[in-house]
């Protein structure tokens, strides 16, 4: 009787570790794998003043589904970006498996810089009855050259004209008729010379003719 007792005692604990085994391989099927993904509508060719877009993606590629989803992307310092339309933040309360959100938002360079973009955050929370924070990061992305704008540089080009003409041509459309007439003056001179050229070689032709005889 006790080898029997002994016996059923140990099936007991044996189907007891089964289940506990079966419970946490039956939980970590059930979680959830988020990937945070950021890319900006341009790799390169920045310039002060001329906006571009961030999108942010979310991806659920887990059997289970996450909870208060919470992205940041502080990246963007007030001194040299401003955010012109949406936000670079944006929360979730839930996104189950196999689905995927986009949160967009407009970017305006401030001034020229060398920029560095640096990952965007992310925290949620794994089930419904989970009970920690869960971090994870985005890609990294190249970092971004902002350049001067075409009309910083356009009005910095009239200055400079400005200066050399004595002040007498004072703007784009000046500049432009002062190249369109030295334009022709060179045409003209490129005419005269190139008849002046011809009419030699014509000459000395007739002088060789000439000799011939």
């Amino acid at each position: 009787r006790p080898r029997r007792a002994m016996s059923t005692s140990r099936r007991a604990l044996a189907v007891a570790l089964l289940a506990v085994v079966s419970a946490e391989e039956t939980a970590d099927q059930a979680r959830s794998t988020l990937l945070l993904y950021k890319k900006l509508s341009q790799a390169d060719g920045h310039s002060v003043n001329t906006p571009f877009n961030v999108t942010l993606t979310v991806y659920n590629r887990g059997a289970g589904t996450a909870y208060s989803l919470m992205v940041i992307d502080d990246n963007w310092k007030e001194d040299k970006f401003q955010i012109v339309a949406g936000s670079n933040n944006f929360t979730l309360d839930y996104l189950t498996s196999g689905d995927s959100y986009d949160h967009k938002f407009v970017v305006k360079p401030l001034k020229r810089a060398l920029h560095r973009v640096r990952p965007a955050k992310m925290f949620f929370v794994d089930g419904a009855d989970g009970e920690s924070t869960t971090t994870h990061l985005s890609n990294s992305l190249p970092d971004v050259r902002v350049a001067e704008s075409a009309d910083a540089m356009e009005g910095a080009a009239i200055m400079i004209g400005r200066i050399l003409s004595l002040n007498m041509i004072k703007s784009k459309r000046g500049w432009m008729v002062l190249a369109a007439l030295v334009l022709v003056i060179i045409c003209v001179q490129v005419y005269f010379i190139g008849s002046k050229v011809l009419q030699r070689r014509r000459h000395r032709r007739a002088l060789e003719d000439v000799k011939k005889l």
